[in-house]
């Protein structure tokens, strides 16, 4: 009824309403937490108060993402019931899947290809000012809110990875030529330029260096048609990659601390990025191998790895709540049968019936 008069009134169109919306919270993840979780609840709110917004998520359901989506969430459901920790710790972790929920919408009313660009679009033009910013700090030695310099985005693991992605996701749309006009291509290569310089010279994430040789052999892959140069390619764009890095003083530290930090986490006195991920691995290898198959429950790892450390001295026996590894949280939380749950639904994505240029991109 609401959405009857809304349309008489002044042609509202709920599903465009909606669209915008994404595109907003899109925008606001890297603006504002409140911003963010404001708009979600508005999207919870439009889906539940007009009626053609549900019929289109029905709709969707039956798409193979949407389906494995809804049985890895009833995974979770499950696995609350018998967790070890906490109820309160295990309803938050379950509310922190809420993300999740934001998939069915967009696949909802992202239905054609005018509003998926505009998607795409948005996510290039918000992380390319993410990366002109994260320049601006490091060149003008300014720091924003309470980042090191050059640091704009949450950490510089996650700015990293999220550069990354935007530079494959240019690469992607430059490779297919959405862009018709010149202008257009301009940007892609420019924000591509400062985006690839930023990874390299920048952002010390060795996160990001890691995703950004993955995404460029995955780009080889599914962007070269030809055998010969796809071999070729697969080989040389690693290695130039691999030269960049190894000439920027930077990426060179990192890496270089990374490899020493892990050569050392027995005899460290003091808790080191590395270490410390090194010996929460070995820990959550032992939890797993207690309950192989079905886990601890949703939200019980930093539970259950308390109790695994529990007389272990300094640093090794602090309580955590992540592994740094999503993979072996999944299987400590949900076992290795939640986990084989969580890889079909991630396999779900590759049966989607969508034009080939957004297959890769999703």
């Amino acid at each position: 009824m609401v959405e009857n008069i809304l349309v008489k009134i002044s042609g509202f169109q709920a599903v465009n309403f909606v669209r915008y919306l994404l595109l907003a919270k899109l925008a606001a993840l890297f603006i504002s937490t409140s911003l963010a979780v404001g708009l979600e609840i508005l999207l919870y709110l439009s889906f539940a108060v007009f009626p053609s917004l549900r019929t289109r998520l029905l709709r969707v359901a039956s798409q193979p993402m949407v389906m494995m989506l809804i049985i890895w969430v009833v995974v979770l459901i499950i696995a609350g019931f018998y967790s070890v920790a906490p109820v309160t710790e295990t309803i938050d972790n379950l509310t922190s899947w809420r993300k999740l929920l934001l998939l069915p919408m967009a696949a909802a009313v992202f239905d054609n290809n005018i509003w998926k660009m505009r998607l795409v679009w948005m996510f290039i033009f918000m992380v390319s000012i993410g990366g002109a910013l994260s320049w601006l700090s490091w060149l003008g030695d300014i720091h924003f809110y309470k980042y090191p310099l050059g640091i704009i985005i949450h950490n510089h693991a996650s700015q990293g990875i999220l550069f990354a992605v935007a530079l494959f996701v240019i690469v992607v749309v430059a490779r297919y030529a959405m862009p018709m006009w010149i202008g257009g291509r301009l940007f892609l290569l420019g924000s591509g330029l400062l985006l690839l310089t930023n990874i390299m010279f920048v952002t010390p994430g060795r996160s990001g260096y890691l995703a950004l040789l993955v995404l460029a052999l995955v780009a080889v892959f599914a962007l070269v048609k030809n055998n010969k140069k796809r071999f070729i390619l697969f080989f040389t764009v690693p290695l130039l990659l691999g030269s960049l890095l190894f000439f920027s003083p930077v990426a060179q530290h990192r890496i270089i601390q990374g490899i020493e930090e892990i050569k050392n986490y027995q005899t460290s006195t003091q808790i080191t990025s590395m270490g410390v991920r090194v010996v929460m691995w070995q820990n959550t290898l032992l939890m797993i191998k207690e309950r192989p198959w079905f886990g601890y429950g949703t939200g019980a790892f930093k539970e259950a790895y308390q109790h695994q450390v529990t007389g272990q001295e300094g640093w090794r026996g602090q309580r955590v709540g992540d592994p740094h590894n999503q993979f072996l949280k999944i299987i400590a939380e949900q076992g290795i049968f939640g986990f084989l749950v969580f890889l079909l639904f991630i396999g779900a994505f590759f049966r989607q019936k969508v034009e080939e240029k957004y297959r890769i991109l999703g």
